[in-house]
């Protein structure tokens, strides 16, 4: 736990020295108007919620591809990655602390989404099932710390993993479901979006906010939790394995 901490405390020092690390903060908003403006233009309200979670979703993604995944990425091609791999405390929690701090600020662009729908479309939606709904981006916000983890550790095994983070982006978006629900997709389609947790979140948080009573709550959560889980305890080996390769190899920056 005390190494778990450390990284946190550094991830936020260093967030703080380097404050153009949030700029997904700052496409957000083009994300909200091109949402609601479709849907508000189209005369659909029902859909106002999608057009809400949509941006609330994608930027939770975005802090995890932009930022947390790459914070081993950083380290390697700054060299400072030998740095903690020498040091006698294992450094697998340190690197999960600092994953953990950029996840928990993943939650910022809810409030965004909610503050910009309000002042520029005069619309917010209301959310019937509070407690769902913030269950399930807890949930959410836990298993996108354990994918983050496991993307950290395999970009770590190459040169040209900004590549690989932009070419997963859209497609987690489309079979996730995070603006056009899961079942209006192919069927051939839909058994690859239960692989993927969002699909789980986009769901449930858009149960948690309809009138009608939220069914199977507590096993959707669990399956939003056993993925993060899954991947928390892929990445964990994952990490260990890259970081044990190289030192037997006795290569850890790029040449």
């Amino acid at each position: 736990m005390r190494l778990f901490l450390s990284g946190v405390r550094t991830q936020f020092w260093l967030l703080r020295r380097q404050p153009d690390e949030l700029l997904t903060l700052c496409t957000i908003p083009f994300t909200v108007v091109m949402m609601l403006s479709i849907v508000m233009h189209a005369a659909r309200p029902d859909l106002v919620a999608n057009a809400f979670l949509a941006p609330t979703l994608i930027g939770l993604w975005g802090f995890a591809t932009g930022l947390a995944t790459t914070v081993l990425v950083g380290e390697r091609w700054t060299a400072t990655l030998e740095l903690g791999m020498a040091a006698p405390g294992a450094v697998h929690s340190v690197y999960l602390g600092r994953i953990s701090a950029v996840m928990v600020l993943g939650v910022v662009p809810l409030g965004e989404t909610w503050l910009l729908g309000r002042l520029l479309f005069g619309v917010t939606p209301e959310v019937h099932h509070p407690w769902v709904f913030w269950a399930a981006m807890a949930a959410s916000v836990f298993a996108m710390i354990g994918t983050s983890l496991l993307l950290a550790a395999s970009m770590l095994l190459s040169k040209n993993s900004n590549n690989y983070l932009n070419f997963l982006s859209f497609p987690v978006y489309l079979l996730s479901g995070v603006m056009v629900p899961v079942q209006y997709l192919p069927e051939f389609l839909r058994p690859l979006s239960h692989a993927i947790f969002l699909s789980w979140s986009a769901d449930l948080m858009r149960d948690a906010m309809a009138v009608e009573a939220v069914t199977g709550a507590g096993w959707r959560l669990l399956a939003i939790v056993g993925l993060g889980a899954a991947a928390l305890v892929g990445g964990r080996a994952l990490l260990a394995a890259a970081l044990r390769r190289a030192r037997e190899l006795g290569a850890v920056t790029y040449a």
